[in-house]
């Protein structure tokens, strides 16, 4: 992996939602092994980005900070997202802006609530993006949708996004332009919405 790596890579995994489906701070649940889920995403993650050797992933952080969330994020970049309650295109337009600043070839856009997705789930977008050189994302639920790996061609238009939306409408259109690599990653589809998905997430540990 890193010898094949001469893209500069951004990570930024986002935790600014308002969880209000799980009544609560979602990011702060614990989900296994008295780890709670930012925490297990970070983990995760920073075995990825030490693999691939490219950058720790940044966090977006917005309705949820406290005490934890800041000890849990200590050492990496923080991202605060000042206008969360507009909905999810406030933070990906604040991942864009940081990887600009970053100079990034790429950004790899992380849900900190797909529990179940894979550090080698992870590097295989990664090593797919480097062998391609086009946007890659993941497939399931018949669907294509994050984790993906944005160029930086794609900036522009992930930073026109409005509302609660996510960057999925970009890799549509890049699904119908034939321009995007796409992995069956079915662990995708596994994310904790509700206090319903947690007690099933942990049924089955």
């Amino acid at each position: 992996m890193t010898a094949q790596l001469t893209a500069n890579i951004t990570t930024v995994i986002l935790a600014a939602g308002a969880s209000n489906r799980f009544n609560g701070c979602k990011i702060t649940a614990q989900i296994q092994g008295g780890q709670s889920l930012l925490a297990h995403s970070i983990e995760t993650l920073k075995h990825v980005t030490q693999t691939a050797n490219i950058p720790p992933a940044a966090v977006v952080l917005g309705a949820h900070i406290n005490d934890e969330i800041m000890a849990m994020t200590e050492g990496l970049p923080r991202i605060m997202n000042p206008h969360w309650q507009t909905g999810l295109s406030s933070s990906v337009k604040q991942a864009v802006a940081y990887a600009i600043d970053a100079k990034a070839d790429a950004l790899l856009l992380v849900l900190a609530d797909q529990v179940a997705i894979t550090a080698n789930e992870y590097l295989s977008l990664i090593a797919a993006f480097l062998h391609n050189r086009q946007t890659c994302c993941s497939f399931y639920l018949q669907d294509v949708g994050v984790p993906a790996i944005f160029r930086a061609d794609d900036f522009s238009a992930l930073m026109s996004l409005e509302g609660d939306k996510g960057a999925k409408s970009v890799l549509k259109q890049h699904a119908k332009n034939h321009s995007v690599t796409i992995l069956p990653i079915d662990n995708g589809a596994r994310d904790i919405d509700t206090p319903a998905d947690l007690t099933h997430w942990l049924n089955q540990q």
